[in-house]
């Protein structure tokens, strides 16, 4: 009787040409759905704290000596709205898609609504990126991208681009090699433009410290071409994003040629 039921499955087999499939195979297929939940959630993790990152550095968040100075030609919600990453929460809900794809089709995968694996999903990049933040993954990661992707210049609003408009007295960028007999240091902006910044009369905010390797925030005027006149400079890190310091490449100092007497 029971071989009469097994008649049927086994012509349709047959007809089929139905093969039997290796067991290590199928492991092999499932690890790597599994493996790409894991790496989306991982890289899901990594957007979201870049993402933080790039818009809690913002001045309006804890700087209020200079948000007047900042939004005097720009609406306040205006600028917020501007200051949010939308392509790093691009990249987030990408890797969240990928990742949905990837445990839905593990074993047990079907069992779980989209909501349900969505929102976990989430969850763990959330988790995840909260630990990055605490070794500040996700600065080191935007300033990587703003040093040497000129692209993503382009595609965020950051707090270096407010810091690049040396026209508007405005400078931000790393020192690269002090005189602390003329008073001047050079000073890469984020544009890779190096600036002669003289601040001789220069207000330093409390705990500034000028030194080859840090990041400075200076309000002046310029003075010439690549020349800028400091009158105040304060350091760009927050109390809750400090780097470690990295020296610098020395360049030769500008010199300042001598005016012709007529």
């Amino acid at each position: 009787m029971q071989n009469r039921k097994s008649l049927p499955v086994l012509v349709e087999i047959e007809k089929r040409r139905a093969v039997l499939i290796p067991r290590w195979r199928v492991f092999l297929k499932r690890f790597s759905f599994w493996l790409l939940a894991a790496l989306s959630v991982v890289t899901g993790g990594i957007a979201m704290a870049t993402a933080f990152y790039v818009f809690f550095d913002n001045d309006f968040t804890v700087d209020h000596d200079t948000i007047q100075q900042l939004f005097i030609e720009r609406p306040f919600i205006a600028d917020i709205i501007n200051s949010i990453p939308y392509v790093w929460l691009a990249a987030l809900l990408l890797f969240t898609l990928v990742a949905f794809f990837g445990f839905r089709h593990t074993k047990k995968g079907y069992r779980y609504s989209a909501p349900k694996v969505i929102a976990s999903s989430l969850l763990a990049s959330l988790l995840f990126s909260l630990c990055l933040n605490a070794t500040d993954v996700g600065g080191y990661i935007h300033r990587y991208l703003i040093e040497n992707v000129r692209m993503y210049n382009s595609l965020i609003y950051a707090n270096e681009q407010r810091w690049t408009n040396a026209r508007k007295g405005l400078l931000g960028g790393k020192v690269i090699q002090i005189d602390k007999v003329a008073h001047i240091f050079v000073l890469k902006d984020f544009q890779q433009r190096l600036w002669s910044v003289d601040f001789s009369n220069a207000e330093l905010r409390p705990k500034t410290r000028i030194a080859p390797g840090r990041f400075l925030k200076i309000t002046g005027v310029t003075t010439g071409t690549g020349a800028f006149h400091a009158i105040s400079i304060q350091n760009w890190e927050k109390r809750y994003n400090k780097r470690k310091e990295v020296q610098p490449k020395k360049v030769p100092l500008p010199v300042k040629q001598p005016a012709e007497v007529l």
